[in-house]
C-alpha cells in the first residue's frame, strides 16, 4: 500500500533544486557580509593599536620607536618586541581577512597571508632577533599582518649617518597635519620606508622583500583597499591607489601629480589596481 504522505522522488528533486537555487542567490550576499565583518574587525584592531601606540608615545616623551633600533643598538623589526607589553593576545596582530601565515606556504606573496618570524631569513633579520623571547608565545613565533611606517620615529641612528635622510622623519607624534600621516595598517611585512617615486606592483601577488617599500601596503586585502591608522589616532579605509597621496614622510613630492601616479587616472595603474575605489581622506 502506498503512503500518500510521503514525498515522491520528483518532489524531493524539486526541493533540492530550490534549495540549490536559493544558496546560489544568497552566497554572494553572505560573502559580502563576511567581508564587511572582517573589515569592521580589522578597523577595531587598528583602533586598539592606536591606543597602544599613543600609550607608548606618552611613555617616551612623544616619540615612537625606530624601525630597526632598540636602546641605540641595531635590532630589526623593533616595534614588534617593544609593543609586546601593551597587549596579551597575538590575534590583535592579525587582520581577520588573513587566511594563513608565511611559514605554512611555499610562496608568501598572497595579500591575505600574514608575516611571521619563523621563516624570516632575509638579510634584514639578524640572528639575535629571532633568538629573543620577545618573539615567541609558548612555542609560537610572533606573527602579524600589519606594518608600521618607519618614518614615524626618533631616528637617532639615522641622524648620525645622514642629515638629509633625518630631515624626512616625523620625530614626534606632536606634529602638524597628523590626519594625513599614516602610521600603521594592513601590510605584508612589519613595515617599511615608502618613497614617492616607488612604482606600483605589476601583479596582485607580490612579495614584501623585493621592490619598492610602498607595495608592502599595496594589497588587495579588503576589496582593493586597506585599513590604516593615522597619527591623529583615527582609522580610515584607503583605496590602494591613494597610498601615493599620503604623507608617509616629509618629502614634498607626496601627492604631486607630476611625480606620483594620480589615483583618478586609471591609465597610470597596473590592470589589477584599476578598479580600486578612492575614499574620502
Amino acid at each position: 500500500m502506498s503512503n500518500k504522505n510521503a514525498f515522491t522522488l520528483i518532489e524531493l528533486l524539486v526541493v533540492i533544486a530550490i534549495i540549490a537555487l536559493l544558496m546560489s542567490i544568497l552566497a554572494p550576499a553572505l560573502t559580502k557580509v563576511k567581508a564587511q565583518a572582517q573589515d569592521a574587525l580589522c578597523k577595531h584592531n587598528l583602533h586598539e593599536w592606536g591606543l597602544m601606540f599613543n600609550m607608548y608615545a606618552d611613555d617616551n616623551d612623544g616619540t615612537l620607536m625606530d624601525m630597526n633600533v632598540i636602546n641605540g643598538v641595531e635590532f630589526y623589526h623593533a616595534w614588534v618586541p617593544l609593543m609586546r607589553r601593551y597587549y596579551q593576545d597575538f590575534e590583535i596582530c592579525l587582520c581577520p581577512a588573513t587566511t594563513d601565515r608565511w611559514s605554512n606556504l611555499e610562496y608568501y606573496s598572497d595579500p591575505l597571508t600574514a608575516w611571521d618570524f619563523q621563516i624570516l631569513d632575509d638579510p634584514l633579520v639578524a640572528d639575535e632577533v629571532v633568538d629573543q623571547p620577545y618573539y615567541k608565545i609558548g612555542n609560537t613565533w610572533a606573527y602579524g599582518s600589519y606594518g608600521k611606517n618607519a618614518f614615524v620615529s626618533s631616528a637617532d641612528l639615522v641622524k648620525l649617518n645622514s642629515d638629509e635622510e633625518y630631515s624626512l622623519y616625523y620625530h614626534t607624534v606632536r606634529v602638524r597635519r597628523t590626519s594625513e600621516i599614516p602610521l600603521f595598517g594592513d601590510c605584508n611585512y612589519t613595515g617599511g620606508f615608502p618613497d614617492p617615486h616607488d612604482e606600483p606592483a605589476e601583479l596582485r601577488y607580490h612579495g614584501p622583500i623585493d621592490g619598492p617599500n610602498i607595495n608592502r601596503w599595496n594589497l588587495d586585502r579588503h576589496n582593493l583597499s586597506i585599513n590604516m591608522l593615522f597619527l591623529d589616532w583615527t582609522v580610515k579605509k584607503i583605496g590602494i591607489k591613494q597610498l601615493w597621496m599620503l604623507r608617509w614622510n616629509k618629502d614634498p613630492d607626496w601627492g604631486n601629480p607630476d611625480i606620483v601616479p594620480w589615483p583618478y587616472d586609471p591609465e597610470e595603474w597596473p590592470k589589477w589596481m584599476q578598479g580600486a575605489l578612492n575614499y574620502g581622506l
